[in-house]
């Protein structure tokens, strides 16, 4: 049985279906048009959706009218749930866990747009000041131990996201000089 990845290693924070949930296919809902062939509500699994919680349509998605969940990627939000947050769980036939690992998805997302942002600031030219803060908030971002639902909320309550723009903002100088 191979060991769950570090939660603190930001490499490991990339898109693995097989070790998610179906997460993306499941949590939002989303609209037909454009991006997507069918409306779908939010909580409700996609109807492409396999029992083994992965994508049937994976390998046509544009070609079946979904060039939206084509272009997704989770950035590893969902099988960092799947893996330390709710790890063995399954929400299938558990609609009050289905909407707790959701939220769980949702703010974990959040954090990892807000770390692949963070991951980027280092190509700036950023001064010794704006690297060492660039440094604290994605020991922030990704604390130890590992993430839990209940820190994710009191996270999200404190205003960890509106904290890291700050911090991004802090970073406008050093774009402009690239």
């Amino acid at each position: 049985m191979a060991t769950a990845p570090d939660p603190q290693d930001m490499t490991a924070l990339v898109a693995d279906c097989a070790s998610c949930a179906g997460l993306c296919c499941v949590a939002p809902g989303f609209d037909a048009g454009d991006d997507f062939a069918f409306d779908k509500r939010a909580l409700a699994p996609c109807r492409h959706l396999g029992s083994d919680n992965l994508c049937r349509i994976h390998e046509s998605l544009e070609d079946q009218g979904f060039p939206g969940c084509a272009r997704f990627d989770c950035k590893g939000a969902g099988p960092y749930v799947m893996t330390h947050i709710f790890p063995r769980k399954r929400w299938r036939k558990d609609r009050q866990l289905l909407e707790d690992i959701s939220e769980a998805y949702r703010r974990m997302r959040a954090i990892c747009d807000m770390i692949e942002m963070f991951r980027v600031a280092e190509l700036l030219p950023l001064n010794p000041t704006q690297e060492a803060a660039r440094q604290n908030m994605l020991k922030t971002l990704l604390p130890a131990p590992a993430w839990t639902a209940a820190t994710l909320a009191a996270a999200e309550q404190a205003g960890l996201l509106s904290d890291a723009r700050a911090v991004l903002t802090s970073f406008r100088d050093a774009a402009t000089r690239r």
